[in-house]
């Protein structure tokens, strides 16, 4: 019963500044997508880059919100979407299976991304009303995560003691 009456300790609550920087981050980095897709005529935007929002700017220094998590989580979770609408369809065993590969080939390569595991579910969920090609790796996914880290880098290094990133795309980093 101590769930529900609350003897648990909450984690403490965030400064004033860093909620404001969470909330004028997250509503700067949809509108720039949101805009970048008016100008472009190519989609930008995601579902899943609102909680991408969520981890870039609630807890930006976990290793989940790092610039390589957030662009190459996003690109290898929408690959494997597309890999699985493309070679094996929509049915209940892809849809599964592609978020469980999806996972596990981030975990491989070293870029957790939560809000990536969605991108498999979005493309198989929607393909019977949305035609995905290849392109939909460039836009909206790859451009859209690469926009997302640059607005954060701007967002959470203005006037903030704690740098952002811890590290960035570590393309060519350790190999523990």
């Amino acid at each position: 019963m101590s769930i529900l009456f609350g003897k648990e300790k909450l984690a403490p609550r965030p400064r004033n500044l860093e909620i404001l920087r969470a909330l004028v981050g997250g509503a700067v980095s949809i509108f720039i997508l949101l805009v970048l897709s008016k100008l472009s005529h190519n989609p930008w935007i995601m579902a899943p880059f609102g909680a991408s929002c969520v981890i870039l700017y609630a807890v930006s220094q976990s290793p989940l919100a790092q610039p390589r998590n957030v662009i190459f989580g996003h690109f290898i979770s929408a690959l494997v979407g597309l890999c699985f609408l493309k070679w094996f369809g929509v049915h209940d065993l892809s849809i599964a299976f592609s978020v469980g590969v999806a996972i596990a080939l981030m975990m491989y390569f070293r870029c957790v991304h939560p809000p990536a595991g969605a991108n498999p579910l979005v493309i198989l969920l929607t393909a019977q009303t949305i035609h995905y090609e290849w392109s939909f790796l460039l836009f909206p996914v790859l451009t859209g995560a690469i926009a997302l880290v640059i607005v954060a880098y701007v967002v959470n290094n203005f006037k903030s003691t704690q740098k952002w990133p811890s590290y960035g795309l570590a393309i060519f980093g350790s190999k523990n």
